[in-house]
C-alpha cells in the first residue's frame, strides 16, 4: 500500500457573538480546535489569518493546535459584540493512494466550539484563567467535488444562552508524497490491553518507494551509467501521478466553481475584486492557460479541466520515453 500526504485546509470564521441571556456578566472567549479520528494519521496546524476590527479586551491568540477568539467583555442582556476573528486548520494526513477521495468523505472531522468565562482578573498567557462554561461540537461532512462551504448559527445550552454565527470553508489545497513523521496508535496487546493508548511517529518513505511502489529496488544498466526501471514500477508510476493530478484537479473545480456561485449572487466590492485576481492567478497556474471571460459557461471548465490532465499525464510519459 502506498500512502500519499494530504492537506485539507480549514476556514473558520467567528464573525458575530449574541448575548441572548447569559446570566453573568464578565469577559467571554470562543476557543476553537479541529478533530480527526485517531485511526488516521494526522497532525493539526493551526494560524490566524491577519486581524480586522477591533481588539476588543484582548486579542485572538493560537496555542499550538489551539486558537482562541478575542476576548470580550459582556454587560448587557442582548447585546451583540462583532468578532471577526478568521482562524485557520491545517490538516495534514496519511492517505492510502487508492481510496483518497473515498476515504477524505468519510473521515467525521469535528470543529469543536468551547466558551469560556472569567469575572474576575484575565491574562492573555494563562489559559487557565478562564473555566469551560459551554461547549458545542460541529460535524463537518467534506466532499472532493465541492469542498466545503457553510454557514451556520450555533446556541450554546440554556443556561449559557448565547449565539456565535461561524462561516467555515475547506479545500484539498496539497496532495504529494510523504514529507514529515505522523504518530501512529499502538495496538495493545492482551498482556496491556487496559494500558492508556500510546502512538509511535512513522517513518517517512522514500519518494521512489512512494512513486514506483514499496517493492521497488534500484537495478543498474549493464552498462552502469544508469537505472533500469521494470514496466510495472513505471506503470504504477503512471498511475499514481495521474490519481494525484486527477484528484487536486477536481478540488480546485469543485472550489472554482464554487467561487463563480458567489460571484454572480453578491455585488461587487473591494475584497471581491482582489479574490478575482487571486482566483485568476491559480486558474492559470494551475491549468496553464488564461482563465477564460464567460465565466458561467461550465462546459469550457470541464474541458479545461480534462485536457490539462491529459497533459500532465502526457508530459510524464515524454521525460520517460
Amino acid at each position: 500500500m502506498t500512502e500519499v500526504q494530504a492537506m485539507v485546509e480549514f476556514s473558520v470564521e467567528l464573525n458575530k457573538f449574541y448575548n441572548v441571556d447569559l446570566f453573568q456578566r464578565g469577559f467571554y472567549q470562543i476557543r476553537a480546535s479541529m478533530k480527526i479520528p485517531p485511526r488516521i494519521p494526522h497532525r493539526v496546524e493551526a494560524s490566524l489569518l491577519h486581524a480586522t476590527g477591533m481588539t476588543l479586551a484582548f486579542p485572538a491568540s493560537v496555542h499550538d493546535a489551539l486558537v482562541c477568539s478575542k476576548t470580550f467583555q459582556i454587560l448587557y442582556k442582548n447585546e451583540e459584540v462583532v468578532l471577526n476573528d478568521v482562524m485557520i486548520f491545517k490538516v495534514k494526513m496519511l492517505l492510502d493512494e487508492r481510496k483518497i477521495e473515498e476515504t477524505l468523505e468519510e473521515i467525521n472531522f469535528q470543529l469543536s466550539l468551547d466558551l469560556h468565562f472569567t469575572d474576575g482578573d484575565y491574562s492573555a498567557d494563562d489559559l487557565n484563567a478562564l473555566q469551560l462554561i459551554s461547549s458545542r461540537t460541529l460535524k463537518l461532512h467534506y466532499s472532493l467535488y465541492r469542498g466545503l462551504h457553510h454557514h451556520v448559527n450555533v446556541m450554546f445550552d440554556y443556561f449559557h444562552l448565547s449565539v456565535v454565527s461561524v462561516t467555515v470553508h475547506a479545500s484539498l489545497v496539497a496532495l504529494h508524497q510523504p514529507l514529515i513523521s505522523f504518530p501512529r496508535p499502538v495496538k495493545n496487546t492482551w498482556l496491556n490491553r487496559t494500558a492508556p493508548a500510546q502512538s509511535k511517529d512513522s517513518a517517512i518513505p522514500t519518494l521512489e518507494s512512494v512513486v514506483f511502489g514499496v517493492n521497488y529496488t534500484k537495478q543498474l544498466s549493464p552498462d552502469g551509467c544508469s537505472f533500469l526501471i521494470a514496466e510495472s514500477f513505471l506503470h504504477h508510476a503512471y498511475h499514481f501521478h495521474y490519481t494525484l493530478c486527477a484528484t487536486l484537479l477536481l478540488a480546485f473545480k469543485g472550489l472554482h466553481s464554487y467561487f463563480i456561485t458567489v460571484t454572480e449572487e453578491i455585488p461587487s466590492c473591494q475584497k471581491l475584486e482582489l479574490a478575482k485576481a487571486s482566483m485568476q492567478v491559480l486558474y492559470e497556474r494551475l491549468l496553464r492557460r488564461a482563465q477564460p471571460r464567460a465565466q458561467n459557461d461550465t462546459h469550457v471548465e470541464e474541458m479545461d479541466v480534462d485536457a490539462r490532465l491529459t497533459e500532465l499525464c502526457e508530459e510524464v510519459k515524454c521525460c520517460n520515453a
